[in-house]
């Protein structure tokens, strides 16, 4: 029997809440038979970090001290070395180029950047990945819209670059009874409310500011919803003044990092993401695999998932008072958006069902 092809993932970091570190647990434990993989960190440990080494998938932190240290290119070296490695992909942009440019100065056969999002606003990094990016013998990205943006505007060539999608676990999401009037008294939301969620980390990028503007003018005429938050970061205290500043404090239920994220979108009644960009969005995904009403703001990756009158609506991006019309929308019209789920449902167990997509990475991987 010839022996496993090595696949080393190279990624920043392995906390909670990202969607790359997210698949990677999703993925490797699912390919572990067929390949050896094995995980370098550039920094921190996290948890997805410890779920990984608790399903035997080897992980190598390289403990990056500061932007300074030097020393990390070494360390990586040296487990370069030790695990001599058929395939790196990298994830997420700086750890992307760090191990573009020492994997091929350290020799390491196959270098492949696995696209996330695209960094349009950061006109550094994206200069940084534009000529780097030659030192890739293969690109990924995990939608399409990516695929056609580095073909366009980053010179990629057409027959370098592949879409594998982001996944789901449907099995998550399927025949789940959950007591909807004791998991709103849970989380201190009356069992009559019309709740609206989202799931995202709490940063400019996601544009929680916008939903909170587009809440308050919704509950003006609606008076029994309620905004469900749920995800953690930097922008936390000042979205916390933006809901005191409207008099919301009572309306906006803030939960951080929770384990039953699939319970949680079943007391949804809509689910909104508000992104001003984004790459493929798996809480996107695990609101389309629980069938949700689902709004979205209209960047392209977003609409890759969910078209306009189609399987969702989207909303001009940044413009809280058309969010606030298309939830209004919802909300006296839900029977007429019904419709919507189906669309959804056909659309996630065709493309994005995790098994799928992961057989399509491992062929990948293996060829």
């Amino acid at each position: 029997m010839s022996e496993k092809k090595k696949i080393l993932h190279l990624i920043t970091g392995l906390e909670l809440g990202g969607g790359a570190e997210s698949m990677l647990f999703q993925f490797l434990p699912n390919m572990q038979t067929d390949l050896d993989n094995q995980v370098c960190v550039i920094k921190g440990e996290g948890e997805i970090g410890k779920k990984l080494e608790k399903a035997k998938i080897p992980v190598h932190y390289l403990k990056l001290k500061s932007i300074l240290d030097m020393g990390i290119i070494f360390r990586y070296k040296k487990m370069l070395k030790k695990f001599n490695p058929d395939v790196q992909v990298n994830y997420l942009i700086h750890a992307d180029i760090f191990g573009r440019i020492f994997g091929k100065i350290f020799g390491v056969k196959k270098i492949v950047p696995y696209i996330r999002n695209i960094h349009r606003n950061r006109k550094f990094l994206m200069f940084l990945d534009k000529i780097t990016l030659p030192l890739a013998d293969f690109i990924l990205t995990n939608s399409e819209t990516a695929r056609k943006y580095y073909i366009e505007k980053m010179d990629a060539k057409a027959d370098r670059i592949k879409c594998i999608p982001n996944g789901v676990d449907l099995s998550l999401f399927e025949n789940l009874n959950v007591n909807r009037k004791e998991k709103l008294k849970e989380i201190k939301i009356p069992d009559n409310a019309f709740v609206i969620g989202t799931v995202a980390r709490l940063e400019k990028q996601k544009d929680i500011a916008t939903l909170i503007k587009a809440f308050f003018e919704v509950n003006k005429k609606y008076s029994k919803t309620y905004l469900l938050l749920i995800g953690h970061g930097g922008e936390k205290e000042n979205i916390k003044r933006l809901v005191a500043k409207l008099r919301l404090e009572k309306k906006v239920i803030f939960l951080e990092k929770r384990k039953d994220i699939p319970e949680l979108l079943q007391i949804m009644d809509i689910f909104i993401l508000p992104s001003l960009n984004e790459g493929m969005s798996n809480a996107l995904l695990e609101a389309m695999a629980s069938q949700k009403v689902i709004i979205t703001s209209d960047t392209e990756e977003n609409i890759e998932l969910v078209r306009n009158n189609y399987n969702g609506l989207n909303f001009k991006t940044g413009d809280a008072n058309d969010l606030a019309d298309k939830i209004s929308s919802c909300i006296s019209n839900g029977e007429k958006y019904e419709y919507f789920k189906n669309k959804t449902s056909s659309l996630i167990g065709e493309k994005y069902d995790i098994k799928i997509v992961t057989q399509k990475f491992k062929y990948f991987l293996n060829n």
